[in-house]
């Protein structure tokens, strides 16, 4: 009786982490820890031998535990770096989740209650959007120009970007009302991204998965005529919204007027990621195999800059440099073996929705990571991760593949 009350206290955490990850953090904490401890209660062997035959699984673990190892050298105290590290214990959650979503309805659960949270994130912005909220105490701090509700804009950009695609999706593989308003749903929320929103890497995003859709779900006719729409429709939404020609016109004259080692860049958004760039890069170069150990970016960043006006930072807003900073080509590779080996495993899920799915979802996060370090953001990082366990739990077994 007191394990089948543990394992659905353990379902409804798991779930409920898909409505609160766009929304709550409070909530995120709450439902992590709960689960966290019903896990700990439920351990069993069985864990293990899904840990065992779940490559996508180790993959992850093997990733925490480099950045583990990367705790106990370099220039920072272990105790610092073990702070750090905790930002990175959502890759812990991937094997945590598999024996919670191994069951088909357990992860249609998951996407619905991700789905539910994105159409109410939805329907908010476009209320704010259209001045609903001016003269009333909700959403005091959000302003028409950039409507995001309960995230920042990047951060925003990214979840609905990959909202997007997962409604066109289901758009694909279902019928009738529902084909349609799921349609509905993936044209508010690109154009929530294109035309509404001030998210810059949301842009990418969308414009990555919209490529990627076309190669998964069509013949080799389509797309070359889907490509041929995409830039038409980008350049006409392009022309069509003074928000995105300012976004994109003042980030090529961010580019053009960059400096380095100047400390002048700190206004500019594209400056002072050139600035990170730049810096990450001379850190990588001085510790190319091990780095300077996990946590140990602020530090070895600090030392780079010294003497200059440059302002300090802890982290190079891009995660494949954090990495390799981090804990060196080393950590790269395992964080680069781990997109890999989610890439090879999705074409083993059990469902074309769930194998879109899960490309999808690599993709987006490697195009975040182009721009942010995604891992360290709260949002981003249990996004990615609780994904990657709710998909990857229905990776038939050794035996059974």
């Amino acid at each position: 009786m007191f394990l089948k009350i543990n394992k659905k206290i353990a379902n409804i955490c798991a779930i409920t982490l898909g409505f609160s990850l766009p929304i709550a953090t409070s909530l995120d904490t709450l439902s992590l820890v709960l689960l966290l401890i019903t896990a700990l209660i439920g351990w069993n062997s069985q864990y293990f031998r899904m840990i065992a035959q779940n490559p996508v699984a180790k993959a992850a673990l093997l990733l925490f535990g480099i950045l583990f190892a990367g705790c106990f050298y370099g220039i920072t105290p272990p105790s610092d770096s073990i702070k750090v590290l905790t930002k990175y214990d959502d890759l812990i959650l991937v094997a945590l989740l598999l024996p919670i979503f191994s069951q088909v309805q357990m992860r249609l659960y998951g996407q619905y209650a991700f789905m539910s949270a994105m159409v109410l994130t939805l329907l908010l912005s476009y209320l704010i959007w259209l001045g609903v909220f001016q003269h009333t105490p909700l959403f005091t701090s959000r302003l028409p120009e950039n409507p995001v509700v309960f995230k920042l804009h990047i951060t925003h950009g990214i979840l609905m970007g990959f909202a997007a695609f997962m409604f066109a999706i289901y758009a694909k593989f279902s019928t009738g009302k529902i084909r349609w308003l799921m349609l509905a749903a993936a044209i508010l929320a690109t154009c929530n991204v294109l035309l509404m929103t001030q998210g810059r890497t949301g842009y990418i995003v969308i414009i990555a998965l919209s490529i990627y859709l076309l190669f998964a779900l069509q013949n080799w006719r389509n797309i070359l005529l889907g490509l041929g729409l995409i830039i038409m429709a980008s350049s006409i939404t392009y022309l069509a919204s003074p928000k995105m020609q300012s976004r994109v016109t003042l980030a090529i004259h961010e580019i053009q007027k960059w400096q380095p080692m100047l400390g002048n860049n700190e206004a500019s958004s594209i400056g002072t990621r050139m600035d990170y760039y730049t810096n990450a890069i001379k850190i990588i170069s001085k510790n190319p195999l091990l780095g300077v150990g996990t946590g140990g970016f602020e530090a070895a960043y600090a030392k780079e800059i010294e003497g200059t006006t440059v302002a300090p930072s802890n982290n190079p807003h891009n995660q494949f440099l954090l990495f390799w900073a981090q804990v060196g080509v080393v950590g790269l590779s395992a964080f680069l073996y781990l997109l890999w080996t989610a890439w090879r495993a999705a074409a083993r899920l059990p469902s074309p929705t769930e194998k879109v799915l899960a490309r999808g979802l690599i993709i987006t996060f490697i195009t975040g990571s182009l721009f942010n370090s995604l891992l360290l953001d709260h949002a981003e990082g249990l996004f990615f991760a609780w994904l990657l366990g709710l998909l990857f739990a229905g990776l038939p077994s050794s035996k059974q593949s």
